[in-house]
């Protein structure tokens, strides 16, 4: 039976005051107290057991994957796995990047201050504020699913090391516990609402729901010399110089754009809401003629440049630091390379090689794969992505929700990779400073987001029990 609008405005008005109903914490205490977990990469043990402790008194069913200080995966459920009912798996990690530059944060990176508007430190965007956002949206339905027998099962999914790769948390979840879990989809960290995406209407709110996204792939680059010498008599080529010379040849080389269906679906839908000649433009971004008079918006450091290009970025330069008057015989770079989804892996790499100068001499450049993520195909939208576009209108109606290609990898891509629709978004209107601070200083996840975001995920789990 379909919900009549006064019984959705009722529903709303008790997730609203959810906050007042949890004896053991609100969504905003909750987040504050996960920040204050320093949870770096190979570090979640604590913070994953904190969560496995306070599922467990909420009486949902919990189940642990991995229970290594390193490596701790669980999840948690309105019904046992055990009775293999479909599930709606509801996707988020519990490991953070470092805070680097700490003394230029507001508050400290893990004191988990709240203040009158927002919850502070690392972790609250990327993915912390979600998993408490998925969270609480599970709790609004234990009782129900007491009461009734549920079309769905639903489940947190809780992962470590999602920040390094995913080998510790996803990688482990889709080689050997698919069967346990059956999932019919997958929901985790991609998309959000955003302003000032369509020129003409900037207030637009605009929500990309992600069908697709990059796949990483970290390379080790390193060049040798035959020897070290004196600073003062270098020989032509020495390591750290034949480094250089191919790291900017890369650097100045010009990428040619790829326009997945993906983002030309996108663009067409941006267009539309544009309008008039400069909509029709937009809408024809794939072709030369019309990409050249969008030329600012793709250039590099704009924002639709990481959706039509592979990028390359050096996160790490060094040598084996020997004196200030000593040439070392050995230099490295550490590239981070993120990939569309219609890459061939192999010529990429290829061209990397040749581009840096390939094996030419006695400084040989050598290019190793440290790790890479799963290379998937886009989920095509499905009832569930009409669902979650359906609760998103709900509570801002006059948005806009676009499927988009998510620029950086994350976890989807390991289940997207097996098959499973799978789509990622953080449901709320962020700001573009509250968007920009995942993985900067001063990250921060506003209070109205994390309601908001409760919210949606509340209003699709309840239309997806009714839809089915």
């Amino acid at each position: 039976m379909r919900m009549t609008k006064w019984a959705i405005l009722c529903f709303l008005l008790c997730v609203g005051r959810q906050e007042l109903a949890y004896s053991q914490g609100t969504p905003t205490e909750m987040l504050a107290s996960l920040v204050r977990f320093r949870s770096l990469s190979g570090q979640e043990g604590e913070v994953g057991k904190f969560l496995l402790k306070y599922c467990q008194a909420q009486k949902l069913y919990t189940y642990v994957f991995t229970d290594k200080d390193y490596q701790f995966n669980f999840c948690a459920s309105l019904y046992p796995l055990s009775l293999q009912k479909p599930n709606i798996i509801l996707q988020s990690h519990i490991d953070v990047v470092p805070a680097t530059a700490e003394d230029e944060w507001i508050y400290p990176p893990f004191a988990g201050k709240v203040d009158s508007v927002a919850v502070w430190g690392r972790g609250t965007v990327d993915c912390k504020g979600l998993l408490v956002m998925q969270l609480w949206a599970l709790m609004a339905f234990i009782e129900k699913a007491q009461l009734e027998d549920l079309p769905y099962n639903v489940t947190l999914l809780v992962l470590s090391g999602e920040e390094s790769g995913g080998k510790d948390g996803a990688k482990i979840i889709v080689e050997n516990h698919l069967k346990t879990l059956k999932p019919v989809v997958v929901l985790g960290e991609g998309g959000a609402g955003l302003k000032n995406v369509v020129p003409s209407a900037p207030e637009k709110i605009i929500f990309g729901i992600s069908v697709a996204e990059k796949s990483s792939l970290w390379l080790r680059v390193s060049a040798r010399s035959k020897r070290n010498g004196h600073g003062s008599v270098p020989p032509k080529l020495y390591a750290t110089k034949r480094l250089l010379r191919g790291l900017i040849n890369l650097m100045n080389d010009k990428p040619k754009p790829k326009f997945s269906p993906t983002t030309r679906q996108m663009f067409r839908t941006l267009g539309k809401l544009e309008g008039g000649f400069n909509g029709f433009v937009i809408k024809h971004a794939n072709t030369r003629f019309f990409r050249n008079m969008m030329r600012k918006h793709f250039e590099e450091g704009a924002l639709f440049y990481p959706i039509i290009y592979n990028t390359i970025t050096i996160t790490d330069l060094a040598n084996n630091r020997l004196g200030f008057n000593q040439i070392s015989n050995v230099a490295s770079a550490i590239l981070d390379c993120r990939l569309l989804p219609e890459t061939d892996i192999d010529k990429f790499l290829k061209k990397i090689k040749h581009k840096l100068g390939g094996l030419r001499g006695a400084n040989l450049i050598e290019v190793e794969i440290l790790d890479q993520s799963p290379h998937a195909p886009a989920s095509v939208p499905d009832v569930f992505f009409k669902t979650m576009e359906s609760a998103l209108k709900m509570r801002y109606p006059a948005a806009e929700v676009v499927p988009i290609l998510f620029p950086a990898g994350s976890d989807n891509n390991y289940f997207r990779a097996q098959g499973i629709p799978t789509f990622g978004i953080l449901p709320a209107l962020l700001t573009e400073l509250e968007a920009n601070s995942s993985h900067n200083i001063n990250e921060h996840l506003r209070l109205e987001s994390l309601q908001e975001g409760i919210m949606v995920y509340t209003i699709f789990l309840q239309k997806a029990m009714q839809a089915k």
